[in-house]
């Protein structure tokens, strides 16, 4: 009966020690990488849509031309080509029929008129529209002139919104 319990707690003795010994190894865990890690940013998008509830005209301090901006970099644009394909500029749900459209950029005008409840005329805007499809990002850029555009258009988007979309024609 001596040898038994001897044998017996060896065997607990030996599979206590396998196990704490695989419990160690669980816990000690290092994480190691089998090849290499590419870590660098690869956002972009498919086609040009820019949607916001407003925007903020700026001026710039030393530009005398009483122009006002709003600036915004964005994610890049993969397939531009303004050379070889036709694209259509939407500015919410109108068609911009005066673009300049060029291998990398897009210059756009809208002309956006205010009038008051008497049907009276009280402020005819300009609204100046550049996309840069530029290698890592896409810079859009809008201007007006004089600050009561400014204005009127802050108000304009305030109350719809904007929507910037630039369409492939196929």
């Amino acid at each position: 009966m001596k040898w038994y319990t001897y044998i017996i707690c060896f065997i607990l003795i030996a599979v206590g020690a396998f196990f704490g010994i695989q419990l160690y190894r669980e816990v000690k865990a290092e994480s190691y990488v089998n090849g290499s890690i590419d870590i660098s940013n690869k956002f972009s998008q498919e086609s040009f849509n820019y949607s916001s509830t407003s925007l903020v005209f700026y001026d710039d301090l030393y530009d005398e031309t009483d122009t006002y901006y709003f600036e915004q970099d964005l994610l890049k644009v993969e397939d531009f080509n303004g050379k070889n394909k036709d694209y259509q500029i939407w500015l919410n749900d109108f068609i911009l029929l005066q673009s300049d459209i060029n291998a990398g950029s897009i210059y756009s005008v809208a002309y956006i008129d205010f009038y008051d409840e008497y049907n009276n005329l009280i402020q005819a805007s300009t609204l100046n529209i550049s996309i840069k499809f530029l290698s890592n990002k896409t810079q859009l850029t809008l201007s007006t002139k004089g600050q009561e555009s400014a204005s009127f258009l802050e108000q304009y988007f305030s109350d719809n919104g904007i929507r910037l979309k630039v369409i492939e024609i196929l």
